[in-house]
């Protein structure tokens, strides 16, 4: 596979950059206004609180198998960053809404595809779930977390097209309060999203790689600043 480089004539068909189209952008703020009208109807009634925690952290793993050529293309290891939304419902459950991005790059060690890195790849994704505070503590409160929602999988190449596809997660981490306001939150997740058997992905034209695997898991460990209104 010869990487391609955007000439001019590309730039000028494609005002949209290829991470963000006008089509993905509103499926994904459909997406979102339903998740918020849903936090709506749960803050009827008692005035609650909510929390936001913006977060840094690292993202492993993540592979596509071709089933074509039996290349194993691999996601680099990379920083993820993103924000976290609680909402409170009762004492110790929240609703949540998980926004996570990753810069990263798809490579292969197999001497048939030229260019390593093949490209470079965003992959975000866009959750809204639920959590639960363990009781009987005080300032640290352990949790567990579970969310589904969209994998958007976007090649930075003119000639690739962005994947969206169905994921889910589930998650264990710590909150720890200094004070009713602030703190400091740890996550540890794992991500999967839906991949069919054989599907091809990548396509615009041609397809860049027909996956065998039925499955793509990311593992995501972060640390947020916790500011709780």
């Amino acid at each position: 596979m010869k990487q391609h480089k955007g000439t001019s004539h590309d730039k000028a068909q494609s005002p949209t950059p290829a991470f963000l189209t006008r089509s993905e952008f509103t499926a994904t703020l459909r997406y979102f206004v339903s998740a918020l009208a849903l936090v709506a109807l749960c803050h009827a009634g008692p005035v609650r609180s909510d929390e936001i925690a913006p977060f840094i952290g690292q993202r492993y793993g993540g592979s596509f198998v071709d089933a074509n050529t039996g290349a194993n293309f691999d996601v680099a290891d990379d920083t993820a960053f993103g924000l976290v939304l609680d909402f409170d419902t009762e004492p110790d459950k929240q609703i949540e809404v998980l926004l996570s991005r990753q810069n990263t790059y798809l490579s292969t060690g197999d001497p048939l595809f030229t260019g390593n890195p093949l490209f470079d790849l965003a992959i975000d994704y866009y959750h809204v779930g639920g959590l639960y505070m363990l009781p009987d503590f005080d300032r640290v409160r352990p949790f567990v977390s579970a969310t589904i929602g969209l994998t958007r999988m976007a090649p930075k190449r003119a000639d690739l097209t962005t994947e969206n596809r169905l994921s889910l997660s589930i998650g264990t981490g710590a909150k720890i309060f200094f004070n009713k306001n602030l703190g400091l939150r740890f996550d540890l997740r794992g991500i999967y999203t839906a991949l069919n058997s054989d599907t091809a992905i990548f396509c615009s034209g041609g397809c860049s790689i027909k996956v065998v695997s039925s499955g793509f898991v990311q593992t995501e460990i972060s640390a947020a600043l916790m500011m709780r209104f």
